[in-house]
């Protein structure tokens, strides 16, 4: 068989499966901001997260289906089997048990500033303090100890966008918010003259698989390392300025 006449098959097979599986269901959290996901009208629409589910999708020989949830309903809904993954998450983020991915998405999470508030060092030095935080965000990971209470008062904005809006409308001085998202705000409204005022951590952020789900983990594993592999993250990461 010739080349290209192969190469046809191939893809007419690969083609062919896609629309006899199901789809795969990811979850869209609308609290999450550009430049990891833009929506409109309450779809997923864009950014990070549709490049990367599209190419994921793709690779594991379905279609994508994104369902769009607010943050505080992305666990309930994942322990319920009504989606099959969620990428861009961290264990501490959201409540549940779950198989997880390998890491795939690499981000940092900041304090950002407005330019009057006292400099930062460390966490601690945002003790008493009011600050900007994500509803349905439980920020475990920030505590002293388990059941310990968070050292600042939390301020909550159902997005990220909102938060550093509150930040830049001084509602607060500080805001906990990923720096990609920051970087983003800070060139589109660079007179709010917002800060990165300390990297709190360094991740990069996998994908939360539901026991539910058909899915199998070692799939999704092959999948996402064949698209670190092949450089694909990196250029979808390049898009949006990453």
């Amino acid at each position: 068989m010739k080349p290209w006449a192969l190469a046809l098959l191939l893809a007419a097979c690969t083609g062919a499966a896609a629309a006899t599986a199901p789809p795969l269901r990811m979850v869209a959290p609308t609290n999450l901001t550009e430049p990891i996901a833009r929506f409109e009208r309450g779809e997923l629409v864009g950014g990070v997260l549709k490049d990367l589910g599209d190419t994921l999708a793709r690779r594991l020989g379905r279609t994508p289906l994104y369902v769009s949830l607010p943050g505080k309903r992305v666990s309930d809904a994942m322990q319920a089997g009504a989606a099959d993954l969620v990428c861009y998450v961290l264990p501490g983020w959201i409540d549940g048990d779950y198989l997880w991915s390998q890491p795939i998405l690499p981000n940092a999470e900041v304090v950002a500033t407005r330019p009057e508030a006292p400099p930062i060092k460390k966490l601690a030095d945002l003790e008493g303090r009011r600050v900007g935080t994500i509803s349905g965000y439980r920020y475990s990971h920030l505590l002293s100890s388990p059941g310990a209470a968070l050292p600042f008062e939390r301020f909550d904005a159902p997005d990220t966008r909102a938060n550093l809006a509150k930040l830049a409308a001084a509602r607060m001085p500080y805001a906990i918010v990923e720096e990609l998202a920051l970087r983003h705000f800070m060139q589109q409204r660079p007179e709010a003259d917002l800060r990165l005022g300390l990297v709190i951590s360094r991740y990069t952020a996998p994908c939360a698989l539901s026991r539910q789900s058909t899915v199998t983990l070692e799939s999704v594993n092959q999948a996402l390392g064949q698209i670190v592999r092949e450089g694909e993250m990196q250029r979808i990461l390049r898009r949006y300025g990453g």
